[in-house]
């Protein structure tokens, strides 16, 4: 069971080294995750298990894939070896939602220095620097767009998850 979103998670070995969040950085997420109408675009190299591990994410994420048709999670990850995605819920919302949600794995590109980056809709996002729990709020569309133009290169760069396929 995770822990509480911005506990101390250095015990358990799949997220030692995930840099922990406060909880006003979970509750960003979670009211840019509500206020998207129609898409969610997620980088993080490791799925950010602080984060996008929690029932509340997840919730939010399933309302929207089921919202419509146009409804569209594109999820890219730098590692899915099997103990990466094992155990996270966000992956298992990828296996039951996939016409909706899409996992894309990017092991290095240029324009990625691990950051994670939550873009709503092209026009708010969240980026999360590596190592560190700061955190910039874009909500100005202009702020975005280069945001929403450097995940368009990083996801067609990338490559539909094969360990995802194989397995589930």
């Amino acid at each position: 069971m995770p822990a509480a979103p911005g506990s101390d998670k250095s015990t358990d070995p799949l997220t030692a080294g995930t840099p922990t969040h406060s909880g006003q950085t979970f509750e960003q997420l979670l009211s840019l995750l509500a206020t998207s109408r129609r898409t969610i675009d997620i980088a993080s190299p490791n799925l950010e298990p602080a984060l996008f591990d929690e029932v509340k994410v997840i919730d939010a994420l399933a309302r929207l894939a089921r919202n419509g048709r146009q409804s569209r999670i594109r999820i890219l990850i730098a590692d899915d070896t099997p103990v990466n995605l094992e155990r996270h819920r966000l992956i298992a919302l990828a296996r039951r939602l996939t016409s909706t949600v899409s996992l894309h794995v990017l092991c290095a590109h240029p324009e990625w220095r691990n950051q994670t980056l939550i873009i709503s809709d092209g026009k708010r996002a969240m980026l999360l620097e590596p190592g560190r729990s700061s955190k910039r709020l874009l909500e100005n569309p202009v702020n975005v767009s280069p945001w929403t133009d450097i995940f368009a290169r990083l996801w067609h760069a990338s490559e539909e998850s094969a360990e995802l396929k194989v397995r589930y």
